[in-house]
């Protein structure tokens, strides 16, 4: 499907909703959450060995080309495939990770390079840069400050981890946090296993994620699926995410009163579960992560293994001296406890993980809550549980 720029809103729609907003008709949480909505991307195949968010793409596609499927939606939705090269080759990427391409640092650098030097995930960022963009505000040399293209993004992803359904938003962006409680609760009612996971950097900039290009992003990740591989089961938990995902993004611009009295009524407290990354303490990682060291012929290979005690043990804990890692003698590796104890463990495993440029190792997660009105999280010392 061709991405198409933003469309222009109506003047009588902003007027309509400008005297909503004066006149207190408009729920005042809801305000915080009423950024107008007008384009949405769904893209899948950000990792090229990541089949089930290919899929999804496809059938998405096949089912906004019929009939009015598309007119029903308030807002214009694109799709796209990230990274078609390595798509093709059944890898995750060809050169580099093309999901870490986004920061502002990545992108100044990826401009600022002869275009035969850049690797083939620094020429596709440039691209769907422009395509969904730009994320920073378009050249100095246009003298301008472009809106991106897109309002919100959806990004589909896989991992080889024993995550379930993980929602993957960022604090304190009411949109995407009341989206991820509607999404959770919706696939809750349909026996799906599902938690929220919120990215706790607040700098727009540094996040080097593909869907922070917009203003708003989501990421949905299912798992466990082997890479390269289509699941049934796995294709239709992420549609019910993805559906439940486009299907809030549609209340929330046609009915925000009824979908706010709904999310209320589902989390009477106001107080969302959700997990986070804990903070990286070496130099150079994004989030916290429990690295094992890799072979000296070949940086993606691991010299250890993830003890089978630990596998497939997502949003567990662990303490100091449990077994975490085997070597190459069968010996048992302990944990030392160098990020406190006992921790959650995430990303068990996970097969793109073995890749330095991914970030090495298994992630560490903490227990939160966020405000369901503000979508940031509730301090520890204000919350009742741990």
């Amino acid at each position: 499907m061709t991405l198409s720029k933003t469309l222009a809103v109506s003047i009588g729609f902003v007027f309509h909703l400008l005297l909503m907003l004066v006149s207190g008709t408009v729920h005042p949480t809801m305000q915080r959450a009423s950024s107008l909505v007008r384009t949405v991307a769904v893209v899948g195949g950000t990792h090229g060995n990541e089949y089930t968010g290919v899929f999804c793409v496809k059938a998405l596609e096949r089912q906004l080309s019929k009939g009015n499927a598309s007119a029903s939606y308030p807002f214009q939705i694109s799709t796209l495939i990230g990274n078609p090269e390595a798509f093709k080759a059944n890898k995750r990427f060809v050169d580099q990770d093309l999901n870490r391409q986004f920061s502002g640092a990545a992108m100044a650098a990826a401009k600022a390079s002869l275009p035969s030097a850049l690797s083939v995930e620094q020429r596709r960022a440039i691209e769907i840069d422009d395509l969904l963009g730009p994320k920073f505000g378009g050249s100095g040399d246009e003298g301008t400050n472009k809106p991106p293209a897109m309002d919100f993004i959806i990004d589909l992803h896989t991992t080889t981890s024993n995550m379930h359904t993980s929602l993957i938003v960022g604090q304190g962006d009411p949109l995407t946090t009341q989206a991820a409680a509607y999404v959770m609760h919706k696939c809750r009612e349909k026996n799906f296993n599902v938690c929220i996971m919120m990215h706790t950097h607040k700098n727009q900039e540094a996040r080097p994620n593909l869907a922070t290009i917009a203003p708003h992003s989501f990421t949905i990740e299912i798992g466990p699926v082997p890479q390269g591989v289509l699941r049934h089961d796995k294709v239709e938990e992420m549609q019910a995410a993805l559906n439940s995902a486009l299907e809030f993004l549609k209340r929330h611009e046609k009915e925000p009163e009824k979908l706010l009295d709904e999310l209320k009524e589902c989390y009477p407290t106001g107080r969302i579960p959700c997990y986070r990354s804990a903070a990286a303490i070496r130099k150079g990682e994004m989030s916290a992560k429990l690295v094992w060291p890799s072979d000296p012929d070949n940086e993606n290979f691991p010299q250890w293994l993830v003890h089978k005690d630990v596998q497939d043990q997502d949003f567990k804990e662990i303490k100091t001296g449990d077994p975490l890692f085997v070597d190459l003698d069968g010996e048992v590796i302990p944990y030392d406890g160098s990020h406190g104890s006992p921790i959650l463990v995430m990303f068990v495993n996970e097969g793109g993980y073995y890749y330095a440029s991914s970030g090495t190792g298994i992630s560490i997660a903490q227990r939160d809550e966020f405000d369901l009105a503000t979508g940031t999280l509730i301090p520890k010392n204000n919350s009742d549980t741990k």
